[in-house]
């Protein structure tokens, strides 16, 4: 017998000990649980099944991950944002068909410690990371997303900007923002206001995500279940994008904590490490609003790809889906010159640069999404 903090007894009883559980009901129950050790866990009342074992186990490179042209071209898309003072913001989306299958199908995450090559690259603790401001990351995500910022008061202390749709841009269903957005004070760019005020000064509202870890997991691992399929056998409703390289490089690292004091109190939760785990939190705030397909709010995924051949003087290669000569990120207009920061031919303005940090070069965000 046992108590919890509260005094309340308890006793755990082993399923062996009920009559009714045939080995053939056991091994029915057991392939209900989406692994051994999840099995072993609730079953076996094995506390410490879970250590060290992989959160996602269902994830697998060969059957989730699929080429971008695979992607569908309409659906409802769905996008969350992971910000933070230090590193850089994490921004992932998602587009559901009319089967409602789920695409991952785009991400931001401009890091040095970007995955190359499928290896895992971790910086260290005085390694100084990509910083870029809230203003770029807006104007970054409204060109991904094939709409436009109009600037207002562009390079004073009052600049705003209006999120514009454009005739061939998305229509975004829900945006998420991590609540430690609005706890976060963006004060890398020199201000006292939250990350979640910045963006909608921006143009960006966003919602708050459910942040049920158990319940997303959950949901996350039921996407990536196969199930079967009319045409294409057993086939899962999650799908990962090639390019999402950030995303598919967290899915095997993602493991639950292995303590070096056993406990059992403690192994019962098995939380697991939260270190570098941004996309899949976006892609469980995401997971746990439900996304489903709607007629309504359906359209179609912008073609991004001119954005990765952007070279580093920050003009497209390709014409298609590019920008007219001339185009300006500030006004949205041609013959005017840009001093965005997102351009590369940027001149800096004795304003802007009261309010940054002179030292950091400025660079061009573009060229470090998609690589």
């Amino acid at each position: 017998m046992m108590r919890t903090p509260e005094g309340h007894a308890f006793v755990r009883l082993h399923y062996s000990s009920d009559p009714a559980l045939t080995k053939e009901k056991v091994a029915k129950l057991r392939k209900g649980y989406t692994s051994e050790a999840h099995f072993r866990k609730e079953m076996e009342i094995d506390a410490s099944a879970l250590s060290g074992q992989r959160v996602y186990p269902e994830f697998d490179p060969a059957l989730h991950i699929v080429p971008d042209k695979e992607v569908p071209k309409r659906g409802c898309i769905y996008m969350s944002v992971d910000p933070h003072p230090r590193t850089p913001h994490a921004v992932l989306w998602l587009l559901v068909d009319r089967w409602s299958d789920i695409y991952a199908f785009r991400e931001i995450w401009p890091s040095k410690a970007y995955p190359t090559d499928g290896q895992w690259i971790q910086l260290r603790e005085d390694d100084q990371d990509n910083i870029f401001e809230t203003r770029e990351y807006c104007d970054m995500i409204a060109k991904l997303e094939g709409n436009r910022l109009e600037w207002r008061g562009a390079e004073t202390d009052r600049e705003r900007a209006k999120y514009v749709r454009t005739g061939r841009g998305e229509t975004i269903a829900r945006r998420f923002m991590d609540q430690a957005g609005k706890g976060f004070a963006a004060v890398i760019e020199g201000s006292t206001e939250t990350y979640d005020v910045v963006y909608r000064r921006y143009g960006l509202t966003f919602l708050d995500p459910f942040k049920a870890h158990t319940l997303g997991e959950d949901a996350i691992r039921e996407a990536l279940r196969p199930r079967r399929h009319e045409f294409k056998g057993m086939w899962p409703r999650l799908h990962i994008a090639a390019s999402c390289k950030e995303l598919i490089a967290e899915f095997p690292k993602h493991r639950y904590k292995v303590r070096r004091t056993p406990s059992e109190e403690a192994d019962m939760k098995q939380e697991a490490r939260t270190k570098r785990t941004h996309m899949l939190d976006n892609l469980r705030y995401l997971m746990t609003s439900r996304p489903g397909y709607r007629q309504n709010r359906a359209c179609e995924r912008f073609d991004d790809s001119w954005l990765e051949k952007t070279n580093s003087q920050g003009k497209s290669k390709s014409r298609r889906n590019a920008p007219r000569p001339g185009w300006s990120p500030i006004s949205g207009r041609s013959g005017r010159a840009s001093t965005s920061p997102i351009s590369a031919n940027a001149t800096p303005n004795p304003i802007r640069t009261k309010r940054i940090n002179p030292a950091r070069p400025r660079r061009c965000l573009t060229t470090l999404v998609g690589q």
